[in-house]
C-alpha cells in the first residue's frame, strides 16, 4: 500500500480511507508477495480439460513427487540420478501444468573427477532445458570415492519456484492417496497443507483423475 501511495503522491492513510470507503479488499501479505514475484501472473496454466495422456502424466507426477520430491518450502524440487525419472516429471510439468520454461532450473552436482561440461551437455539433451538454466558444480567432499559414484553425470535437482503450484501439487497428492485408501484404511493427512499459505487450494483435483472432462472449467488462478 505504501508503494501505491507513493505512486499516487499521497499518504498511506488516504489510500486506506478510499479502499475502505469503496469496499475494496486488501491483499494478504502472502498474496502481495506472490504478485511481486509473479508480475505477469501465474507462471503455469493447468488446462480446463485433460486428455487421457495428461491424466496418466498427472498420476505419474503425483506419485513421483510424493516419493522423491521436496515436501517443505515453496519450491517444487525433485532430485535423482536417473534421467528418465526427471524426464517424466518435467513432461508432467510441461504438458499438465504448462509451466513457464524460463522458470525451470536444473542444478547438477558432479564428482570432481568427472567432466562438468560433459555432464551439462548430457542433462541439457536429456531434459530439453534452456542451457542458461542448467547449472553444474563439482562435488568437493574429499571423502567421496569416484569409483563408488553411480553416474559420471552427477545427481540432478529440478527446480520450479512457485508457492501456488506447490500447494496445488501437495493437495493433488492428498486427493490421490485418499482415493486409493477409500476402502476404509486409516488415512493420515499431511498436516502442512494450508498452513500459512494464504492461498485457496482448488478442491476438484479428483475430477482430473477419473472424469473424461470436468463439468466446470478448472483453471488455477
Amino acid at each position: 500500500m505504501m508503494e501505491m501511495a507513493q505512486e499516487l503522491r499521497t499518504t498511506h492513510a488516504i489510500v486506506l480511507y478510499w479502499l475502505k470507503k469503496h469496499g475494496i479488499p486488501r491483499r494478504s501479505w502472502s498474496e502481495r508477495t506472490y504478485c511481486k514475484l509473479n508480475p505477469d501472473g501465474d507462471p503455469f496454466a493447468i488446462p480446463s480439460r485433460l486428455s487421457a495422456r495428461q491424466r496418466e502424466l498427472l498420476n505419474a507426477g503425483i506419485l513421483l513427487y510424493w516419493a522423491e520430491g521436496k515436501k517443505n518450502g515453496g519450491t517444487i524440487q525433485i532430485a535423482n540420478l536417473d534421467a528418465r525419472m526427471l524426464q517424466l516429471f518435467v513432461t508432467f510439468l510441461r504438458e499438465v501444468c504448462c509451466v513457464n520454461e524460463r522458470r525451470l532450473f536444473l542444478y547438477v552436482r558432479v564428482h570432481r573427477q568427472y567432466s562438468l561440461r560433459a555432464a551439462r551437455r548430457y542433462w541439457i539433451r536429456a531434459l530439453g532445458l534452456r542451457p542458461a538454466n542448467v547449472l553444474v558444480y563439482p562435488h568437493t567432499d574429499t571423502r567421496s570415492d569416484a569409483s563408488k559414484q553411480w553416474s559420471r553425470h552427477g545427481i540432478a535437482t529440478l527446480n520450479f519456484n512457485n508457492t501456488k503450484l506447490k500447494m496445488w501439487l501437495k493437495q493433488a497428492i492428498e486427493t490421490y492417496v485418499e482415493r486409493q485408501l477409500s476402502d476404509g484404511s486409516s488415512i493420515i493427512r499431511d498436516e502442512t497443507l494450508n498452513r500459512g499459505s494464504g492461498y485457496e487450494i482448488p478442491s476438484r483435483i479428483a475430477e482430473f483423475m477419473t472424469a473424461e472432462y470436468p463439468q466446470q472449467p478448472y483453471i488455477v488462478n
